[in-house]
């Protein structure tokens, strides 16, 4: 393994637990803390490099060496700080940054602009993550959006396809698909299968489709056939992650009911949410909870600030029999304990933030590659430059192999699936399904700027 140099600031829970886990595997960590007393707490646990002061500060960077690291990564509190020193790190001679932000990131279209704006390679909301995840395992097997491209334009999701299903016992050349959206891939068992208009898909199988974002709801809606049966949720928190989570259910005409502590916070969550149950109280007084009946509720996630409130509401919860209950945990060390007690199905957000930036490093710095089935397949997103030979090539005279698909092109504003006579331009931007055996040809076709 080639020793790589790291530039972690801020030594919180999501910096510290980065530091050290690439100090682990025997890289060059150097980590950029303002607190004197976490600053201490990292010398005396991490075998590290320590540079005290604001990583917002050109001489803090320079102390710090940034101008030679490859991959600076700007992960404290403070979501300005971050934003400014990864454009400063970069003007330095940082290689690429990941910066973590909060409010910024929520809309897909504000992540794009900071990016381009701050020069950030990857951005990083622990609060996205969680929601995410949050929302996969309330929605259950049914659909998992797996990863945006493009900026937001283009959405993947992998569907396990109900016996209902529009899609099922029927050849997908006779099914009318919506608009800018393709089946790029099935899995059926261990097997994957890249399908022709002749395959016919099965219940079970796991569908994987590319498509435009704004259309790709109304395209699992015909898959799965089966939204009813998340039933009803109560959220125990109305903060920014209990609000993510609140936003996508609603948009799925999901029973809510929201639980929140603060008064003045209810009355606000109550105007934003019209048509959602907003409870003013203690989601751990149990005598709420029955006299709401609460145990009626098919899910219960506990979306607390607080650890202490989510593990006594959780377990409750539990108790009174509510089936599927999800707690967040912020100090992400305690989630084993928190699973002893019998809570399984348990999230912090901070460890999915690490999770996710060590994927980023694993795939070569490009946040643009999801692998699929332990690497048997990757969704890669590439831009075709003057130099790809794939520019100014229709589909039909490209003729890629059959584990290779071009599964969408976003042409400036223009999202669409393209034909055999479609002829791919310089500037467009390609959504590839690619088999690992074929991923020498998509270097051959679809070549960086740097090749």
């Amino acid at each position: 393994m080639d020793r790589k140099r790291y530039v972690v600031m801020g030594a919180g829970q999501v910096g510290f637990q980065l530091a050290r886990s690439l100090s682990q595997e025997g890289h060059d960590v150097s980590v950029i803390e303002l607190d004197p007393e976490i600053r201490n707490q990292v010398e005396e646990a991490l075998d590290v490099r320590v540079v005290p002061g604001n990583g917002a500060e050109v001489q803090v960077l320079e102390a710090a060496e940034v101008g030679d690291c490859d991959l600076f990564m700007a992960v404290s509190s403070r979501e300005e700080a971050n934003l400014a020193a990864s454009l400063l790190a970069k003007r330095l001679g940082a290689k690429r940054s990941v910066v973590r932000v909060e409010t910024a990131a929520h809309e897909a279209s504000h992540r794009k602009l900071y990016q381009d704006v701050f020069h950030v390679d990857l951005l990083l909301s622990t609060q996205l993550l969680a929601t995410t995840r949050i929302l996969n395992r309330i929605r259950g097997h049914n659909t998992v959006a797996v990863e945006y491209f493009a900026g937001g334009k283009v959405q993947l999701r992998k569907i396990t396809l109900g016996q209902s299903s529009e899609l099922t016992h029927r050849a997908l050349k006779d099914i009318e698909l919506p608009e800018a959206s393709l089946v790029v891939a099935l899995y059926r068992g261990d097997e994957l299968i890249i399908p022709s208009g002749d395959d016919r898909p099965q219940p079970g199988d796991e569908a994987l489709i590319v498509g435009e974002t704004e259309t790709i709801s109304r395209f699992e809606r015909m898959l799965t056939s089966q939204p009813e049966k998340i039933g009803n949720v109560v959220i125990a928190g109305g903060g920014p992650i209990g609000v993510l989570v609140a936003q996508s259910l609603a948009a799925l005409n999901v029973e809510i009911r929201i639980i929140e502590k603060d008064k003045k916070r209810a009355v606000e969550l109550a105007a934003r949410f019209p048509k959602t149950e907003v409870l003013h109280g203690d989601a751990t007084d149990l005598a709420l909870l029955k006299a709401e009946r609460v145990d009626r509720a098919h899910f219960f996630v506990a979306l607390s600030g607080h650890d202490e409130t989510n593990l006594m509401a959780s377990l409750l919860a539990q108790e009174l029999g509510i089936p599927q209950v999800i707690a967040l945990v912020h100090r992400a060390e305690t989630s084993h304990l928190w699973r002893r007690l019998g809570l399984l199905k348990v999230l912090s957000p901070r460890a999915l933030a690490n999770e996710r930036i060590h994927e980023y490093i694993d795939n070569g710095y490009n946040p643009n590659i999801v692998s699929l089935r332990r690497g048997a397949a990757q969704v890669i997103e590439r831009r075709l430059y003057p130099a790809s030979p794939a520019a100014g090539v229709t589909l039909a005279e490209m003729s890629p192999p059959r584990g290779l698909i071009v599964g969408a092109v976003v042409r400036g504003s223009r999202v669409f699936v393209p034909r055999g006579r479609d002829r791919l331009e310089v500037g467009d931007v390609v959504i590839l399904f690619v088999r690992e055996e074929e991923l020498g040809t998509v270097q051959l076709l679809f070549p960086g700027r740097d090749a």
